[in-house]
């Protein structure tokens, strides 16, 4: 059986929300729910003369790749309306090949209503979960700064070096 996937090329994406829009539209989707999304990372300084900024389509928990109109040789709405043409949609094999052709770009196999599909996630403890992030307190500079760590001593143990 063939899986199908979207490549999403994020270094042209200019947030012009088509691909939100007509999947919103043809699903009928109620305010704040889609079957793509788009995120911003950014911008900040890289340095003196680069800055980052990207926006990254994402397909939501909703997505099913539009099932009807896939199956019927079309492909998604939100590919179809990309007005920068940085959706592609085809099967995964075939698309992983075009991740060599360049940098920024990500493959995504969604999966309509994963729990429905998977059923509800259940916690598997393993030999890693005695690693914990530690508390770490921030003097205010007017700026925020986050931080975590792992360490390697044993639960509730932390040294001088870990923090």
């Amino acid at each position: 059986m063939t899986t199908y996937g979207l490549l999403i090329d994020y270094e042209y994406c200019t947030n012009c929300g088509s691909c939100q829009v007509s999947c919103k539209e043809e699903h009928g989707y109620p305010v704040g729910k889609t079957g793509i999304s788009v995120h911003a990372d950014g911008p900040w300084r890289i340095d003196d003369d680069n800055i980052n900024f990207n926006y990254f389509p994402l397909p939501t928990d909703l997505c099913d790749l539009c099932a009807e109109r896939t199956g019927k040789g079309k492909e998604p709405l939100c590919v179809h309306h990309c007005l920068a043409n940085v959706l592609y949609y085809g099967p995964v094999e075939e698309l992983a090949k075009k991740l060599e052709d360049k940098p920024k770009q990500m493959l995504i196999v969604p999966q309509f209503m994963p729990r429905e599909a998977r059923g509800e996630f259940v916690h598997v403890e393993n030999e890693l979960d005695h690693r914990k992030a530690a508390h770490i307190e921030v003097e205010g500079t007017g700026s925020s700064t986050f931080g975590a760590h792992r360490h390697d001593a044993k639960v509730g143990e932390y040294s001088e070096d870990a923090v």
